[in-house]
């Protein structure tokens, strides 16, 4: 005799479970001179953009304001600014092209802060 299993999922749930089938990982040096951005791009990568992402800090310096700019549709917006005692953050729900993170931790010298990038696609 056979029978049903416990939990049968529907065709959207199904569907809903591969969302994240792809992910990757990215570690990211932010110098604290507030000259250049770093980053990562999804742009020409096979996995498409990223569905989320999550920033996960590694080391820095407690007071450092850090601005994050996404990449939708082929421009950037205005910065997202977050201190990094703020962090670990994750951003969903939008097609993400490319980051860039840029560090101001108002002293020049400073420790680096670090980034692991999780993207999910």
């Amino acid at each position: 005799m056979a029978t049903k299993p416990i939990n049968r999922y529907t065709v959207q749930e199904a569907s809903n479970l591969q969302i994240y089938e792809n992910y990757s990982s990215e570690t990211i040096t932010v110098d604290d001179d507030d000259t250049d951005n770093s980053g990562t791009s999804w742009y020409t990568g096979s996995d498409g953009p990223a569905k989320e992402v999550t920033f996960i800090p590694y080391s820095g310096d407690a007071g450092a304001v850090i601005k994050i700019w996404l990449r939708i549709g082929g421009s950037y917006g205005d910065p997202i600014t977050v201190k990094f005692d703020d962090f670990p953050l994750t951003i969903n729900g939008l097609l993400i092209d490319q980051i860039k993170i840029q560090s101001d931790s108002g002293s020049t010298g400073g420790t680096a802060e670090v980034f692991e990038v999780l993207s999910f696609h």
